[in-house]
């Protein structure tokens, strides 16, 4: 217990200077015979890799010190229950033993949301949990809540859409769009600058609202800073943001971002659908808009593309924003 102690400790101190980086605060360490074979910690925000966890980083070199791929004879400790990247590679590298601090009942695949080892049939591993808990939950609190004052304070808040569309069309440029996914059990969050936009008013015969409150445009119809998505053709999920105080329906069209043009094939790139029609990107934790405390960028004014079927006066408004120095 004295010597798990000790190694917890070591992952504890390569955890703190992954926060330290402003990575995810987990450290990792491999023993074997009682000495640490190989160490690492989170650097997927420094690398932009999203293999880039404390536990690959710590296997692959124990892999290369030993020259083999099996660690059977090895123990590893980590702050942190291992994500399923992360079992899956230890269940691969034949580990016999982990031990880890704190349960994740968001990400752990070891007993926190589920048991791989369990799932697999794999039930030869030796699991330890809950050591320094309390010291490694500790640091794992200071992160968030950092990670949170920060994003909190670059989020675009309530009165920034509580205006006129149009307004807010143009404010909206050189803005970063923020889409958090998920894929094979990892979450990567994407911002990326807003580069043209369309701003639609109350009163606009090109508006989805012009006749009206439908289950289509039901969104449009709520307080400013709702996500709006909607299906164009049935195929292409189009992104809007409501603008206004509720009842006064008016939107934003996201129509482009760094390294995509066109609404449809933004959204494409994203990920983002309709599963994120009626959000709020005021409180919402998968998508959202934060300002880049950057200047405001030049811009010109075109027609609004696409609206053929409205009203002449309507067709020839100059609403359509597109950044011209980026």
């Amino acid at each position: 217990m004295c010597d798990d102690i000790e190694f917890m400790n070591r992952a504890l101190l390569l955890a703190r200077e992954a926060l330290e980086d402003g990575e995810v605060p987990v450290g990792a360490v491999i023993v074997r015979d009682g000495k640490v074979i190989s160490e690492g910690r989170n650097r997927r925000e420094k690398t932009q890799n999203a293999l880039g966890h404390a536990e690959i980083e710590a296997i692959d070199k124990a892999c290369r010190v030993l020259g083999n791929w099996r660690l059977a004879d090895c123990t590893l400790y980590v702050t942190l229950e291992p994500c399923p990247m992360c079992a899956g590679a230890i269940l691969q590298s034949r580990i016999g033993r982990i031990v880890y601090a704190c349960k994740d009942p968001s990400l752990g695949a070891l007993g926190g949301l589920f048991s791989l080892p369990e799932n697999s049939g794999q039930n030869q591993l030796e699991i330890t949990s809950g050591l320094l808990e309390s010291e490694c939950r500790e640091i794992m609190d200071s992160f968030f809540c950092t990670v949170r004052h920060r994003n909190l304070s670059r989020r675009l808040q309530r009165d920034f859409y509580l205006r006129d569309a149009e307004t807010v069309a143009k404010e909206m440029l050189g803005k970063y769009l923020c889409f958090k996914s998920s894929k094979d059990g990892t979450q990567t969050v994407a911002k990326v600058k807003i580069t043209e936009t369309e701003a639609y008013l109350d009163g606009d015969s090109a508006a989805h609202a012009y006749h009206g409150e439908t289950d289509r445009n039901r969104p449009m119809f709520g307080k400013g800073g709702t996500v709006y998505v909607y299906l164009c053709y049935g195929i292409h999920s189009l992104l809007n943001i409501v603008t206004g105080e509720k009842g006064s329906p008016q939107a934003v069209l996201i129509r482009g971002i760094e390294g995509y043009y066109g609404p449809g094939k933004l959204t494409k790139a994203l990920g983002i659908d309709r599963k994120q029609n009626n959000a709020d990107a005021v409180l919402s934790d998968v998508i959202w808009l934060e300002d880049s405390g950057e200047p405001a960028p030049a811009y010109t004014c075109g027609k609004r593309i696409g609206i053929d079927y409205a009203l002449p006066e309507d067709r020839d408004r100059l609403l359509r924003f597109t950044v011209t120095d980026m």
